[in-house]
């Protein structure tokens, strides 16, 4: 029993040192580059991203781009080559145009930061970004959005039953 107990402590020591070890993919620094263009097929706007590495060695990236309800959509690609290009089309309306991009070489297998935690990352409220390399360009699309609208209430509809009665009371 003592042995038991000694080798799933040893076992429970080399995990949590690995799982602390794994490295973070940062804010990429302009090794993968990506162009952001937009196509119309009959009444859908198609969204592409054409991401290619301008690296030496094999990227992992993973793509966040931003929808129009400011909720935040992925795309992951492991192992890009360098010198080859990816390209992500997006075939539904709903994205503002806003994106950014993280990345790690291929041999890392680095932990990417998940749809949740990419607004507070981008605010620098989070981990920080990786620092600019001279004369990249960041792949961080800064395009202004426009401001929401006011909506105006909707009428009241007579078919719609009165939220404020009470629920009656248990059986």
């Amino acid at each position: 029993m003592k042995n038991f107990s000694f080798t799933l402590a040893a076992l429970l020591l080399l995990i949590s040192a690995s799982l602390k070890a794994q490295k973070k993919a940062v804010r990429d620094n302009g090794t993968i580059a990506v162009v952001q263009s937009q196509t119309t097929v009959g009444k859908n706007q198609q969204t592409h991203y054409k991401m290619t590495n301008n690296g030496t060695v094999s990227m992992d990236f993973s793509l966040y781009k931003q929808m129009t309800n400011s909720s935040w959509d992925v795309t992951h690609h492991l192992d890009l080559a360098p010198g080859q290009t990816y390209e992500d089309v997006n075939s539904f309306s709903g994205y503002n145009g806003k994106y950014v991009l993280y990345s790690a070489p291929h041999s890392d297998w680095a932990s990417f930061p998940n749809t949740i935690d990419i607004a507070a990352l981008i605010n620098n409220t989070g981990a920080p970004a990786a620092p600019p390399t001279p004369g990249a360009t960041p792949a961080t699309n800064t395009t202004p959005t426009p401001a929401p609208q006011p909506v105006a209430p909707a009428a009241q509809d007579p078919l719609k039953r009165n939220n404020n009665i009470p629920p009656p009371p248990p059986l």
